[in-house]
């Protein structure tokens, strides 16, 4: 790769390291040679993920909406290029905690601060515009001026993050089947990640627990060689107490917020960045906010992904047979995906997709029903059509799904109902009949 160019300006130079989305590459853009950017181009394996795009385009999203001293900046990005989807992202010059680590194994609870001051600063603002990273590790923090009297942090890779705006009901708890897609590291990751519980802010902050566990006593709460028995370890077990490992030196208080961090419940955790730093501040007996606060930054709002307000524009009524309705769910999205599973059992509903913020299912399909793929005389031939009688043609039903505020559980819920091309309904006051019948149904379920 090194000597290629991407985007058609920026020159492949050294390869930084490669982690499992992608590899990374120190460039050059070939109009100002002067300046050095970093390329993120995405593995092969990865870009074959039936949800890489939409995990890219999220990727994508989060980064170029988040703006922060203390958090590496997106500059442009492409899907298409001839070398692969890849990222452009501001050079930062400077050392990974991981490698800091490496050298140094341990930090004073001072030094450690410090860094998480500036750590708490990106991640407050991150949560505060609906966006969790989800796959906090050393490797994923850049620490800029390493050793020196102004050392600070950025944290890197915001690693398909996700808007916690979007709802992601899997197709597992809707269904029975299929795997829990979870994301993160496993030394990293957060009980309810593994659970396949609703994922929040809170989830980062354990994520957070488990880096200050390890820079201060230089090693990882579970250190379990198996995957199965380390991801069993942090939903079940205690951390090793500080002592017990060799870092009795660690005083008890900063040792408690750690722990604190570590609480398998999310309630049982600090409940904001902000809520984190300041218990260690008190720990430690030294404001850390305002020591670490980007020196003239104003935050600026971020706009979530629209609601009720404002409909999007792909979900205005496209004819007499697409039909919209509106509701509000006040329900954890794993209680929402239980009732859901619900009506998708008792209905015989057919589940087509679930990713975040949307769910497509069918109604009524007839026994037999195959659908065909493409417009050739094999797909024509390949799609079965069984008859059905008339006012009882099939319903697609779609929820389009947001969280206006990602700290409630309220959902905002589009229903769009429309025929499949298959079968297409003549009487339409019939047919909006029968989508408020199953509208009606569905609000009982869901409690709205």
């Amino acid at each position: 790769m090194l000597g290629k160019v991407v985007l058609g300006k920026y020159r492949l130079l050294q390869s930084l390291g490669s982690g499992s989305n992608g590899e990374v590459f120190y460039a050059e853009p070939i109009q100002f040679p002067e300046f050095r950017v970093v390329v993120k181009r995405i593995h092969d394996h990865v870009v074959k993920h039936p949800k890489f795009r939409q995990r890219f385009e999220a990727e994508v999203h989060s980064m170029a909406n988040f703006d922060h001293p203390y958090a590496v900046g997106l500059i442009e990005a492409s899907l298409d290029d001839p070398l692969g989807p890849c990222l452009v992202m501001e050079y930062v010059p400077g050392i990974t905690l991981e490698t800091l680590l490496a050298k140094f194994r341990r930090l004073t609870p001072q030094r450690a601060g410090l860094l998480l001051g500036y750590f708490c600063h990106a991640l407050e603002a991150a949560h505060q515009a609906g966006i969790v990273h989800r796959d906090l590790k050393p490797a994923n923090l850049m620490v800029v001026k390493p050793a020196a009297a102004d050392e600070s942090l950025k944290v890197m890779d915001f690693g398909f993050a996700g808007f916690v705006a979007k709802p992601y009901l899997q197709l597992a708890d809707l269904t029975g089947q299929g795997p829990i897609d979870a994301m993160g590291t496993p030394s990293y990751v957060s009980p309810e990640m593994i659970r396949g519980d609703r994922v929040d802010a809170r989830s980062d902050l354990y994520s957070v627990g488990v880096i200050l566990y390890e820079m201060l006593t230089g090693r990882l709460p579970f250190m379990h060689e198996s995957q199965d028995r380390l991801l069993m370890a942090h939903m079940n077990d205690a951390p090793p107490r500080f002592a017990k490992i060799g870092s009795g030196d660690i005083p008890t208080a900063i040792e408690a917020v750690v722990l604190r961090c570590l609480a398998k419940y999310p309630n049982e955790r600090p409940q904001s960045a902000k809520e984190l730093l300041s218990e260690y501040s008190y720990a430690l007996g030294v404001d850390l906010w305002e020591t670490t606060y980007p020196a003239g930054w104003e935050p600026t709002a971020v706009p979530l992904e629209p609601g009720f307000a404002e409909t999007p524009r792909r979900l205005q009524p496209r004819g007499p047979f697409h039909v919209l309705f509106q509701l509000g769910v006040l329900l954890p999205e794993r209680m929402a995906a239980a009732k859901l599973r619900g009506f998708i059992d008792d209905l015989a509903a057919e589940v087509v997709t679930s990713e975040p913020g949307l769910i497509r299912m069918r109604l009524g399909l007839p026994a037999g029903y195959r659908e065909g793929h493409g417009s050739s005389l094999w797909g024509w031939l390949a799609t079965r059509r069984p008859s059905v009688p008339q006012g009882q043609e099939p319903i697609e039903v779609e929820l389009h799904m947001d969280r206006p505020n990602p700290s409630q559980p309220l959902l905002n819920v589009i229903l769009s109902f429309q025929p499949l091309k298959d079968y297409p309904p003549k009487d339409p006051a019939v047919w909006q009949t029968r989508c408020e019948k199953v509208q009606a149904l569905l609000k009982r379920y869901l409690g709205a």
